[in-house]
């Protein structure tokens, strides 16, 4: 068969579709509530961010359990270009493994604020967008 047997046109689908977080909705909760949510587990006590229903060391059930907000940065990769949603904020924009306060685990975010400043172990706090639909949809600054 050659491309001139090939029979092509082209489609446009359009799908509306509502989207479940289902064990992780305890998290997108509270970050619509500008709050870090994560889950604790009621068997080995391990503190996941984000939140699961079930705990992967020993297998027990997980609650949800509040955390202050604030992080440590373990490690950071400037960025060239803020992401679309984050245009708005002024600063330098980085992304980060950070490890939030009371949590054994820690989460990829962004932080925002002086290049210089932006390394391992700065102390940082959470910031949430007036929309929330994903896990991007919040940031860290530099403590003050």
């Amino acid at each position: 068969m050659t491309d001139a047997d090939i029979f092509e046109v082209e489609l446009e689908d359009v799908y509306h579709y509502r989207l479940s977080y289902g064990g992780q909705s305890p998290y997108f909760h509270g970050l619509k509530r500008g709050e870090l949510v994560g889950s604790c587990c009621s068997g080995c006590g391990q503190v996941w961010v984000p939140p699961r229903p079930i705990c992967s060391k020993c297998y027990q059930e997980t609650k949800p359990v509040k955390l202050s907000g604030k992080a440590e940065i373990l490690t950071v990769i400037m960025l060239s270009e803020a992401p679309a949603h984050l245009k708005h904020v002024d600063g330098s924009i980085a992304t980060a493994l950070v490890r939030p306060d009371g949590a054994d685990t820690c989460i990829k975010a962004f932080i925002i604020g002086d290049r210089a400043k932006l390394s391992r172990g700065l102390r940082v706090d959470a910031r949430f967008l007036p929309e929330i639909s994903t896990i991007a949809d919040f940031y860290f600054v530099p403590e003050s």
